[in-house]
């Protein structure tokens, strides 16, 4: 059983501390059982970390239109029965993330912000300045600020395919992303840059073998690293690999569509000599 001691101490070995704003994903399943629960689990995190965000992503906001882009993963039309069961976004909507809980455990806590995006919305606490900016057409604000501020992310039993920040270092680099939609309280809102497959994610921990930080905390592998180190080291790794962090699976949709997209860049630009 993990303790509250043992969090406090795991966060302290990865670096974290009271001056660091730190992106966290964190996998309560993952942690084993914790004695006081997801109380103690935020409780610790808040008493080590002072300015923290998480995902608080509402995929239930999402609807599928008649018609729209090609070469964006969407049956178009169909969804004529599912988009009536879409929920309208709105800052009170329940994170539905498969590890929801912890999200919502913090977006209960007083004091913390949510940002707008009505699909890739974050909870923090102490970083209304990182979260005030995201919209729809921006959704990798979050990201960006916090590495102004020279945050970090913190997988805390989390797997490399939740690093969402990869995503933004996909964006950066020039990367294909996808458009969706969702519903508002102000209508449907289109949803540009939306990330695609991030099951190649664990590739970067190779690159970052000096900076990434990690511990162990039960049964679970907690990780740590500098915003703008994984960021920059995945941006480069992309520009001189195009098809780098992409998953291995052949049958991928969303990645077979981003290789698609590279190889007519690289037809398009072939000059002969």
């Amino acid at each position: 059983m993990i303790s509250y001691r043992d969090i406090t101490l795991g966060l302290e070995k990865l670096g974290l501390d009271r001056s660091t704003p730190v992106l966290a994903h964190v996998a309560p399943s993952r942690l084993g059982e914790i004695r006081g629960g997801m109380e103690t689990l935020l409780g610790a995190i808040l008493a080590t970390i002072d300015n923290v965000m998480m995902p608080a992503f509402t995929g239930s906001t999402m609807i599928i239109p008649e018609q729209g882009p090609a070469d964006n993963n969407l049956d178009y039309g169909s969804g004529r029965d599912t988009n009536l069961n879409a929920s309208i976004f709105s800052t009170q909507l329940p994170c539905d993330l498969p590890e929801a809980q912890i999200c919502e455990a913090l977006r209960a806590y007083s004091g913390t912000y949510r940002s707008s995006h009505p699909i890739l919305s974050f909870c923090g606490l102490g970083l209304d300045v990182a979260l005030i900016d995201q919209t729809p057409a921006d959704p990798y604000a979050p990201i960006r600020k916090l590495m102004e501020l020279n945050g970090w992310v913190a997988l805390i039993g989390a797997q490399p395919a939740e690093n969402f920040s990869l995503h933004y270092a996909e964006f950066l680099a020039g990367r294909k992303q996808f458009v969706r939609w969702a519903l508002t309280e102000n209508g449907i809102l289109e949803c540009p840059h939306f990330p695609g497959c991030p099951d190649g994610f664990h590739k970067i921990d190779y690159y970052l073998q000096d900076e990434l930080r990690v511990t162990t905390v039960g049964d679970a592998a907690w990780y740590a690293v500098p915003l703008d180190i994984l960021v920059n080291s995945a941006v480069a790794l992309i520009k001189e690999d195009p098809f780098s962090l992409l998953c291995n699976s052949l049958s991928c949709p969303r990645c077979n569509l981003v290789r698609r997209s590279i190889k007519s860049q690289i037809s398009n630009n072939w000059q002969p000599e």
